[in-house]
């Protein structure tokens, strides 16, 4: 803003120069506008173009600041400096839809997003790991990288066994797991539906909230059974609460929940 404004007034300059080099000034004489209201006009001219354009990069400044306050605030000591941290988020549509509100939320600049609509093993297994891998392989080392995943409400509509189904994540993360060694990790609960909307919304459902806490638990067991310091669980299903429009996802308010709960009580920055 400010290179605009220097252009814009040697652009004034450079006017007032060419008009009295070339004695065009007694065009503005017939006008009866002497060089001094001439002069007067244009500074006040300037002077309030100046002033609006100072406050909106003000106002640009105060949306990039609110952008990231949540984050700039230390008063917990829980996050110390997430400039030098990526976050990959890897997930179905909840998540998805999380990274299409970036106008709307106030998501963290270093939120990376593998995410689909719809998402299952399958895709985990197809696409979003072969995803995930590629930024990995070329993160750059200036940054901590951690990795969330988020999957199974999906699966779960079909699997009669969520303590399987868990394992079946559990085996892929686990790869993941061993083939990072320098990456933290990171298990985000599953988080809860609402039972009788969605069955009128996404009929036919085999999702219960019973399944979604079994599935849970199951992941919790297979983190503490691997016993690796760069591996968290982090439990938003009982920690936060949950607004559910269509019975499956949420709305704007839960979603800015879930991302500041990500950014404050699940990742631990480095």
């Amino acid at each position: 803003m400010n290179n605009f404004i220097f252009c814009f007034i040697l652009f004034f300059i450079v006017c007032i120069f060419i008009i009295y080099t070339f004695n065009l000034q007694q065009y503005f004489f017939k006008l009866k506008v002497n060089r001094k209201s001439l002069i007067c006009i244009g500074v006040l001219f300037v002077s309030v173009f100046s002033i609006l354009t100072v406050t909106a990069g003000e106002n640009e400044k105060s949306t990039q600041v609110k952008k990231m306050s949540f984050l700039d605030d230390n008063s917990n000591g829980m996050i110390q400096d997430i400039s030098l941290n990526k976050v990959v988020i890897v997930g179905d549509s909840r998540m998805e839809l999380i990274a299409s509100k970036e106008d709307e939320l106030d998501i963290p600049n270093n939120f990376i997003f593998d995410a689909l609509s719809g998402a299952r093993r399958k895709w985990l297994i197809d696409s979003g790991r072969p995803k995930l891998e590629k930024i990995l392989d070329n993160k750059d080392n200036n940054y901590t990288y951690h990795v969330v995943f988020n999957l199974g409400v999906n699966d779960l509509n079909s699997s009669d066994n969520p303590k399987t189904l868990a394992d079946k994540y559990f085996d892929i993360y686990k790869e993941i797991i061993f083939e990072y060694s320098d990456v933290y990790f990171y298990f985000l609960s599953v988080n809860p539906i609402d039972e009788d909307v969605i069955e009128e919304k996404f009929s036919p459902n085999e999702r219960t909230n019973d399944k979604i806490e079994v599935f849970n638990a199951r992941m919790y067991e297979n983190m503490v059974d691997l016993n690796n310091k760069r591996v968290n669980y982090c439990d938003a299903y009982n920690r936060l609460k949950f607004g559910l429009p269509d019975g499956l996802h949420y709305d704007d308010e839960t979603d800015q929940r879930i991302v500041d709960f990500i950014a404050r009580d699940c990742i631990n920055f480095k």
